[in-house]
């Protein structure tokens, strides 16, 4: 009787274990919820008090975590950038879209050559302040691919950086 005690326990064994496991990770699930909802919603910045909800801008879809262009961007921006060598006239259109839509247009004219690069900007990222965008040429000769990134500065203005490890950089308004 002792070994049939003992292979009913083993057998039962593995469902406890189960239920153990199963019941441990709703626990923690719980916990983790919990904890995000009080420090997303304190927006105080004390630690302290009634938690609030955190307002998401008009333009954004926060539950499935895409996020659209911020209102601000929106529109057409130019400027003066420089990879250190040469002045580039900068033209970039952002419209409205959301990641992994192309949203901008951009040319950069090199004021030295003349040689214009004509690109279409997916974005790859964006927040309140900064948007990212993978760009595909659409016209121009010795042109590079790579990333941009725009940055919205306490006066209105853009920080505008591209190229092969943001080379061109420069400060663009919005016309």
């Amino acid at each position: 009787m002792g070994q049939d005690s003992s292979t009913k326990d083993n057998a039962a064994r593995p469902k406890l274990v189960r239920v153990a496991v199963i019941g441990g990770a709703a626990v923690v699930t719980v916990l983790v919820v919990i904890v995000a909802f009080v420090i997303g919603s304190d927006d105080s910045g004390s630690g302290g008090g009634v938690a609030t909800p955190v307002a998401r801008p008009d333009d954004t879809t926060p539950v499935a975590a895409v996020w659209a262009v911020p209102k601000v961007f929106l529109g057409e921006w130019k400027g003066v950038a420089s990879d250190g060598r040469a002045a580039h006239d900068i033209v970039l259109t952002i419209k409205s879209g959301k990641n992994a839509e192309e949203v901008a247009t951009s040319s950069d004219t090199d004021e030295s050559s003349g040689n214009r690069c004509d690109r279409i900007g997916r974005m790859v990222s964006g927040t309140e302040t900064e948007l990212v965008f993978a760009g595909r040429l659409t016209g121009g000769i010795d042109c590079e691919l790579g990333i941009s990134t725009v940055e919205l500065r306490p006066d209105g203005t853009v920080t505008y950086r591209a190229g092969q490890g943001g080379a061109i950089i420069g400060t663009l308004r919005k016309s």
